[in-house]
């Protein structure tokens, strides 16, 4: 049996930015993944590591320097005009900050509407329901339609966010750290709304989060990243019970521990993300790397198949019995 075509899919993806003095931000270099129907990828990494770029050039809110973008097999990667803006009505986006993501001048009404309103759905006079209808669906009720951004908290504001991102239907959605501006109480909350809609709809998500504790628990699947490349991925259990990459192990190490008899030996990271305008040679890792080697300082390590489930970009699983995923660029990743 086959491996269900993926609804969105990412090879060779780069995002690059012009500097002055002829220098360029390498804010994604090179990612390759897939998402398929129904499941939860988790993007994780540090601040800085690129995470928030490669979701901007996924929505084709940035063009990318290359690569290619697919969303339910159509290449999108190069949309324009009506194209693109049909594509965008399948894949949509829950921002980081429920606060700035909202026109302050428009109502709750008027934000959930306007996407019904952009891409005809459903008749004119049906669409108010409709608005009704999604405002439940996050849990807020209809009193909130009259109500502006600045008069909910920020769990309110950040359901009005997901409702307007379910509006138009889309197949897949992109939350770019959408708890992390949450106090902890709300955070769950949150969380589970975002996995009973997507019981409910079949969605694939991409949460792009820098809190391993969260993803734990919504992921199918984690891609660690660093410095604009994914230097692991795999199952869940296999990347958080098995990390397979230096980086992943630090920032598993990093998590706290509640309890003092469930202490542990750390690596901790030392220093900090180097600058994506000036990345190291190599293995953009090694001058933070416990266990780096000489061959990490010249040759970039590829994504290849460790002894475990996942794949991971170091230089301690290379083998040449390993064949290297830029061979197999169009198979399923794990």
């Amino acid at each position: 049996m086959s491996d269900p075509t993926p609804i969105l899919s990412a090879r060779d993806l780069a995002l690059h930015y012009a500097q002055r003095g002829g220098r360029w931000v390498r804010a994604v270099n090179g990612v390759s993944f897939d998402l398929h129907p129904g499941e939860t990828l988790a993007i994780v990494g540090e601040s800085g590591c690129g995470k928030s770029s490669l979701s901007r050039a996924l929505m084709r809110l940035e063009q990318p320097t290359a690569g290619k973008v697919r969303l339910d097999g159509a290449d999108i990667t190069h949309a324009r005009g009506e194209t693109l803006r049909q594509h965008r009505r399948h894949i949509q986006m829950v921002f980081q900050d429920p606060y700035a993501s909202l026109d302050p001048r428009m109502s709750a009404r008027e934000i959930v509407r306007e996407p019904l309103d952009n891409f005809a759905i459903g008749a004119h006079q049906d669409r108010d329901g409709r608005v009704i209808d999604l405002l439940e669906r996050v849990g807020l009720s209809a009193d909130y339609a009259r109500r502006y951004a600045h008069e909910m908290s920020g769990g309110q504001r950040q359901r009005l966010g997901i409702a307007r991102a379910l509006a138009a239907g889309p197949k897949v959605l992109i939350a770019d750290e959408p708890v992390s501006a949450l106090d902890i109480s709300i955070q769950a909350q949150v969380i589970n709304l975002l996995g009973d809609i997507q019981k409910a709809e079949g969605l694939s998500i991409l949460f792009i989060s820098h809190d391993i504790n969260v993803v734990a628990h919504v992921s199918d699947r984690i891609a660690v990243m660093y410095l604009g490349r994914i230097v692991e991925i795999g199952r869940t259990e296999d990347v958080l019970g098995a990390p397979q990459h230096p980086y992943t192990r630090t920032l598993l190490d990093a998590v706290p521990v509640p309890h003092p008899r469930l202490r542990r030996a750390r690596t901790l990271l030392e220093g900090d993300i180097p600058s994506p305008s000036t990345p190291p040679p190599g293995c953009t890792f090694h001058p933070r790397c416990p266990q780096a080697m000489p061959q990490c300082r010249i040759e970039a390590p590829e994504l290849i198949p460790t002894a475990q489930a996942q794949l991971a970009a170091c230089h301690l699983h290379a083998r040449p019995s390993m064949p290297s995923t830029k061979a197999h660029s169009d198979k399923r990743l794990p």
